[in-house]
């Protein structure tokens, strides 16, 4: 078994966009100290995860503006699901390729009570001994979670369907 803890430099975005404009909604720093325990397949190629999540409190999205903010928090629930988990099933072996090269992964996103499975490429951004950074990101929809984008002002502003999320993962490798 080997381990990384995720550190605290670590990030999470959303983009997206409405009739009007577009909007970014971040998590900048991750103030839990989890770690993601793993081994490596018998082919030495992949790595499977073991009981090993992300956890992202909702309320901790900023949008860079209040209203915003408040109506991406309630469109998520965080009052009734104050966390969004992002569960790490697999993964190629990032340390198997050079600096710049993708490797993909599967990973359960936990959101609003519901769970979906994506996959996940990220780029290897960087390596040492003791640190790894993986850059990802994938185009979802509030659909799927059964999440309905917020509307305002009598439907005359609607946030699109679409949605970016961007993690910037930087993890110390322990074990």
């Amino acid at each position: 078994m080997k381990a990384w803890v995720i550190e605290k430099n670590s990030s999470l975005t959303i983009e997206g966009s409405s009739n009007i404009n577009e909007f970014t909604c971040d998590v900048k720093q991750y103030m839990n100290q989890d770690t993601l325990v793993f081994f490596t397949d018998d082919k030495g190629k992949r790595l499977v995860f073991q009981r090993s999540a992300l956890t992202v409190e909702v309320s901790q999205f900023d949008c860079h503006h209040k209203f915003i903010t408040a109506d991406l928090r309630k469109t998520l629930k965080y009052q009734q699901y104050p966390n969004m988990k992002i569960h790490f099933i697999s993964m190629e072996d990032p340390t198997a390729v050079n600096q710049g090269h993708g490797v993909k992964g599967i990973v359960d996103i936990e959101l609003a009570g519901i769970v979906r499975r994506m996959e996940l490429v990220y780029t290897v951004s960087n390596q040492h001994d003791k640190y790894i950074d993986l850059t990802g990101s994938r185009q979802m929809h509030f659909s799927d979670f059964k999440l309905e984008p917020p509307k305002k002002m009598a439907g005359l502003i609607k946030i699109n369907e679409d949605i970016l999320v961007k993690v910037q993962l930087k993890f110390r490798k322990i074990a």
